[in-house]
């Protein structure tokens, strides 16, 4: 059943967004370039009013998630799964993923190689602990394999220990390379790693000490 357009009026708590009435009662709200499209005493078919509906809500997905990507890069699964907690439905969620791909503001390659380029900066992890954040984000572990197949752990593992070295200097060598070890392990290290990091670590504490006296 067709009705028609009685009124479309600019939302004073949304900018961006106007309501429309529908033979005297408010209807639906669009985005004011939809809104833009339709003209009062217009006839608004059932079929139109759910095209414009559609049309409104790719818009609003698109919108939510260029504000989700303000705080940090996303994986497209974060991405698919923020938009379906939000409620929208799935072609408004394959549009907007669609057109974030075209612009390049999702991309999972570049997402994975910038997830390992900050953890090495600030919170340095072993290759076991990437592997296992970059698939809780939901990256393809072919392209993990790849982001990660020249990655080298003594670095990050050197970075992440030894601004706690003068602390532990204290201990005994047995509970010292023990309390090494385990702080190692649990961000991801391997155990060759732990051993060739152990031993930078014997040379340090050895020459710190020389250092003293």
């Amino acid at each position: 059943m067709s009705s028609s357009i009685t009124a479309i009026s600019p939302q004073k708590k949304n900018r961006g967004r106007c309501n429309i009435f529908v033979d005297g009662e408010y209807a639906f709200s669009l985005s004011e370039k939809l809104a833009a499209s339709l003209q009062v005493g217009a006839v608004l078919t059932p079929e139109e009013k759910q095209r414009l509906l559609h049309e409104d809500e790719k818009q609003k997905a698109f919108q939510r998630c260029l504000h989700y990507l303000q705080y940090r890069p996303r994986s497209r699964a974060e991405i698919k799964g923020y938009l379906e907690k939000k409620g929208f439905s799935g072609p408004a969620v394959q549009n907007a993923i669609y057109r974030l791909e075209s612009y390049g503001y999702i991309d999972d390659k570049s997402f994975a190689r910038m997830w390992i380029e900050s953890r090495c900066r600030s919170r340095p992890r072993g290759e076991f602990a990437l592997r296992h954040e970059l698939r809780q984000k939901g990256v393809a572990e072919a392209i993990i394999d790849r982001m990660l197949a020249d990655f080298e752990e003594t670095g990050p593992a050197w970075r992440a220990v030894a601004p706690r070295l003068a602390t532990w200097a204290k201990l005994d060598r047995t509970e010292l390379k023990q309390k090494f070890y385990q702080y190692l392990n649990r961000r991801g290290f391997s155990w060759e790693t732990c051993q060739t990091v152990w031993a930078q670590a014997l040379v340090f504490l050895d020459t710190s000490a020389e250092k003293k006296y």
